[in-house]
């Protein structure tokens, strides 16, 4: 039971991270979901305004992250390495890899999960994902 409320917990400090960077940013209305490291969903927010795809792009963003433990760019940098035979590794049913999936880690650098952002600029989704572990970690 206790550890289930850290990982309740940390889920919501994801989040309001993420809102308070979006908030600061003047970005668009967001979905967000937080998955474990085995890839089960723990919290979703999909903000009022936010497009209903958005929610779709969270959810496979936050998965992909979880369960690779790397952000979704930093796969998609993999799949990119030779731009002449990319890899498939989009082709894979349930993973992506558009911009804005973090992988989460404790401050000790255990791999907790991911924490997919969908509904602004990719490039912002994942600057929201930072900065919602930056608030997890207290930074």
């Amino acid at each position: 039971r206790q550890r289930q409320m850290c990982i309740r917990d940390r889920a919501k400090r994801l989040v309001s991270g993420c809102e308070s960077y979006a908030r600061d940013n003047k970005l668009a209305p967001l979905s967000m979901a937080v998955y474990d490291a085995a890839g089960n969903i723990k919290l979703f927010l999909r903000q009022d305004g936010a497009k209903l795809l958005s929610a779709d792009f969270a959810h496979i963003k936050g998965r992909t992250a979880a369960v690779s433990g790397l952000a979704t760019s930093e796969l998609a940098a993999i799949e990119y390495e030779n731009k002449d035979k990319p890899l498939g590794i989009g082709y894979i049913d349930g993973v992506t890899i558009v911009q804005g999936g973090v992988a989460v880690a404790s401050a000790s650098g255990q791999h907790l999960g991911g924490f997919g952002v969908s509904g602004a600029p990719a490039v912002d989704d994942e600057a929201c994902g930072v900065a919602g572990i930056e608030e997890m970690l207290g930074k």
